[in-house]
Order: structure tokens, then C-alpha cells, then sequence
């Protein structure tokens, strides 16, 4: 059986199993070769002959099954922001979105254009004098018809002038750049979430592989607790702390082990990946880095690009708009329309007709509806501006909270690093005075507790400038911009 695969190379190792379904195929392949020989096969044979399909079908489902979910897929910090910027479901409902704000553009639009159609109508008429006149008059008879009217033409309308149609349609354009805008605010906020997750996640392996070499380190310093306790250096009490601390370090593993699970399972989440689905993470060292955020004027910056700006400011235009033409509604509308058809009794009796008609409207008494309408709108164009005045402060208070916080994480860093540093040695020399008799291991359960509360704070900080750096760049509007190619 020629599959059209035979030329790749497999991935995967050869396996017995393997052997058996080759065998089976062999086996199949043999079996229908021949299209006459198949008349002569018993019920059995043909039943073995299934079975074994099935089988072989069920294997190679599994087999394709077990391949895919065993690939890694490593993923950069960078190659997954375009991973959610292509398969986030929000991303996926703003596209839609903004898609059907392009529409009621287009519907806007026709109602600006001419109208056409075609009618084509065939009616046989019979009616009764005095039921539709209520009378009978005597000179015309109790029963007219039956008669036959035959129409077959085309009619048509167009707005001349009409100010409310001019203004529904520049208020659809301003919905779709909200609409647009809005999706730029989904992005954004699918990369920030996409980028706090992934860096989350690298906190969590950060914090198991120290959470591992504090564990090295306790086992061992146990391991030297009973070795003291055997030359008769150390005591019980000794032996009894270093394994209480042991355990603890084992404990901080777990639940570092933990939080990696966690987030991964957020990170799959935003990626819309399978749960199945194995991730490997090539660029680890990246946590460990306070990469800048190259922006001369943030404020300026964030004026210019941050997308809810851009909405709200269409937003406002729309309201405008709107209440414009609610005020157009006042106005004179000129319309013209008509029609042009063949009429008669029979096909064989078509004679030319037409209609065309230029029509006014003038609207002078509404019950005052309009005057509500207009006030309405107005109040509404007033909101939206002190939505976006409202706005514009809240950008410039996170532009301004988010330098300050990006500045401070990086001197936490800057201070956990040395922390880490100093922590290293203050158990190295508790360790040497404890090992020489001097002390008892007191001292160096301490030094571990200082390392791991160092360990804790670097990875902290590393973390806090990472989400800082992030959130600064949503703030000012460029977080697809940093972070995707």
C-alpha cells in the first residue's frame, strides 16, 4: 500500500509494534491483490481480513496521536505574542467586530445611492359592484370582470437631497475607526497578557532551578550534620534542624513546581493552543535581563498611539454627528423616483407606461419629537467628551506611575543581585564554622534562610521590572510594537 510518505524520514524510533503493522499491511495487501481470489475467501477470512483493518486504522490514529502531542513547540517570548495576535479568541471576536462596523458602512452607503428594481406582475381581477362600491349603480353591471392586467417594467429611487442620510453616513465611518480602535486595544492587551504569562512562567522555572540548588544545598549540609554527629562535632539537635530545613526547601520545589503548571496553563490559554500541547522555553535567560524601553517623550508617545484615545475621539465625532443629523431632520428632503413598464391585457396588447415623480417632504409638526431628539443628542456628544477628557487623564497618570515603577524595579534588581551575593557568602563561611566545630548549625540554617528569602526577592524584582517594562509599553501604546516582530 502506497501511502506517498515512504521518501520521509521518521522521527521516531522503530518499534516492535511497528513490525506487526507492516506485517499486517503486508498481509492486506496480499490478501487484495487479487479481485478474484477474493470470491473465493470464507466469511472468517473476510471477518479476520476487517478485524485486522480496524486494528491496523486504530494503531496508526494513536500512533499519529501520541507523535503529535510529543512534539515540543519552543516558543520565544517574541514568537509567542504572534502566536496570541494570531489565535487569541478576543482578538478573533474584535476582528469580527470591526467587520460587521465595515458593513453597516456599505448599508449606510446604499441608502446614498439609487435604487433599482425590476416587477413583473400578471393579475386576473373579479369583483362585485355593490360589495366594493356598497351600491348598485344601474349603469354598471352587478359583476365586472373577470380581466386580465399584465405589468412588466422597471422602477427606481434616489435621494436628491437629504442632509440626515449625508450624516448617518460620515457618523458609520467614525464607528468603524471606534471599531478599529478597539480591536488595537484588544491586541494590546492580548500582548500584555501574552507577555505577563510567559514571564510568569519564566519566573516559575527561575524559582524551581533555585529552589533545586537550595534543596543540593540543604541535602548536603544534612548529610554533613550526620557526619559531625558521627565524629561527635555536632549533636541530635543539629541533625534534627538541618532535616527540618531540608524538608522546607523540598516544600518551596513543590510549590514552585506548582506555579510553573499554573501559568502554563494560562499561557496555553491566551495562545489557544491544546492542553496537550508541550511547550519549551529557549530563551529562559531573557528573565534575568532588564532590557530598556527606548521611548524619548512616553506622554507624547501615548497621546498618539494609545488606541482607546483613538476610539474615544471617534466616539466623539459620532456623537456629533449624530446629533447633526437629528438636527438635518428639520430640513427639506428631495426625492426622486419612478417607474417605466409595459402595460396591458395581453402580452400581444403591451403598451408603454410610466411615472416619475420629484417629491418634497418638509416636516412641520412632530409632537416634539425632534426638539427631544436633537437635545438628546447632545448630551450624548457632550458625554462622550468628558469620557475622552476622563481618559486622557487616566493615560497620563498610568504613563507617570509606570516610569516610576519601572525605575524602582530596577533597583530592586540591582539590590537583589547583590542580596543574592552576600547571602552566597554568609553561607559559605556559616557552613566552614560549623563544619571546623566552631558553631553549631544555627548559624547556617539562618545563612539559608537569608539565601532563599535573596533567591525570593531577585526573582521578584526580575519579575516586577519585566511587568513593568511591559506595562509601560501598554501605557504608552507600543506593546505589539516591543514585543512582536
Amino acid at each position: 500500500m502506497h501511502t506517498g510518505h515512504e521518501s520521509a524520514p521518521s522521527k521516531r524510533p522503530f518499534l516492535a509494534s511497528d513490525a506487526h503493522a507492516a506485517a499486517d499491511g503486508y498481509a492486506l495487501r496480499n490478501l487484495f491483490a487479487n479481485e478474484g481470489k477474493v470470491k473465493q475467501l470464507t466469511g472468517a477470512s473476510i471477518l479476520l481480513a476487517g478485524l485486522s483493518l480496524m486494528i491496523f486504522a486504530t494503531w496508526t490514529e494513536s500512533a499519529m496521536a501520541q507523535n503529535a502531542s510529543a512534539e515540543t513547540l519552543m516558543l520565544t517570548l517574541t514568537e509567542a505574542v504572534d502566536m496570541a495576535l494570531k489565535q487569541n479568541l478576543d482578538i478573533q471576536v474584535a476582528n469580527l467586530e470591526a467587520a460587521s462596523k465595515q458593513q453597516d458602512r456599505a448599508i449606510a452607503r446604499s441608502e446614498l445611492l439609487p435604487h433599482g428594481a425590476f416587477d413583473a406582475s400578471d393579475a386576473v381581477t373579479r369583483y362585485n359592484t355593490k360589495a366594493t362600491l356598497g351600491v348598485q349603480p344601474a349603469i354598471i353591471p352587478h359583476d365586472v370582470g373577470p380581466y386580465q392586467a399584465i405589468h412588466v417594467g422597471s422602477g427606481f429611487s434616489t435621494p436628491i437631497f437629504d442632509l440626515t442620510l449625508i450624516r448617518q453616513y460620515q457618523e458609520s465611518g467614525h464607528r468603524l475607526l471606534a471599531a478599529r480602535a478597539d480591536e488595537q486595544t484588544v491586541r494590546e492587551e492580548t500582548v500584555l497578557l501574552a507577555v505577563s504569562e510567559y514571564m510568569a512562567h519564566l519566573r516559575a522555572l527561575a524559582s524551581i532551578i533555585a529552589a533545586q540548588s537550595r534543596v543540593e544545598l540543604a541535602s548536603r549540609l544534612a548529610h554533613q550534620a550526620n557526619d559531625l554527629l558521627t565524629d561527635g562535632v555536632a549533636s541530635e539537635i543539629d541533625v534534627s534542624r538541618a532535616q527540618v530545613r531540608l524538608r522546607e526547601e523540598q516544600q518551596q520545589l513543590i510549590d514552585a513546581q506548582r506555579d510553573a503548571e499554573t501559568t502554563l496553563n494560562a499561557l496555553k490559554r491566551i495562545l489557544n493552543l491544546h492542553d496537550s500541547q508541550e511547550i519549551g522555553f529557549p530563551d529562559q535567560q531573557r528573565f534575568f535581563s532588564t532590557l530598556p524601553l527606548d521611548i524619548s517623550d512616553p506622554l507624547s508617545v501615548a497621546f498618539k498611539q494609545r488606541p482607546e484615545l483613538h476610539s474615544l475621539s471617534a466616539s466623539v465625532k459620532v456623537a456629533e454627528l449624530a446629533h447633526r443629523a437629528e438636527v438635518a431632520k428639520s430640513l427639506p428632503k428631495v426625492a426622486f423616483e419612478g417607474r417605466w413598464n409595459e402595460q396591458g391585457e395581453t402580452f400581444t396588447t403591451l403598451t408603454p407606461g410610466y411615472e416619475y415623480l420629484v417629491g418634497v417632504r418638509i416636516p412641520i409638526f412632530t409632537g416634539g419629537r425632534l426638539n427631544a431628539e436633537r437635545k438628546r443628542t447632545a448630551l450624548v456628544a457632550q458625554q462622550a467628551q468628558r469620557r475622552l477628557d476622563q481618559e486622557r487623564n487616566r493615560v497620563t497618570e498610568q504613563v507617570r506611575d509606570g516610569q516610576v515603577e519601572l525605575q524602582a524595579a530596577l533597583h530592586q534588581v540591582e539590590l537583589g543581585r547583590q542580596q543574592v551575593q552576600l547571602a552566597s557568602e554568609q553561607v559559605s563561611l556559616s557552613e566552614g564554622r560549623f563544619k571546623s566545630g566552631v558553631t553549631d548549625n544555627i548559624e547556617v540554617t539562618a545563612a539559608q534562610d537569608s539565601l532563599a528569602r535573596a533567591n525570593d526577592a531577585e526573582i521578584g524584582a526580575l519579575f516586577r521590572y519585566n511587568i513593568a517594562r511591559a506595562q509601560l509599553a501598554r501605557a504608552v501604546g507600543s506593546e505589539e510594537q516591543t514585543y512582536s516582530h
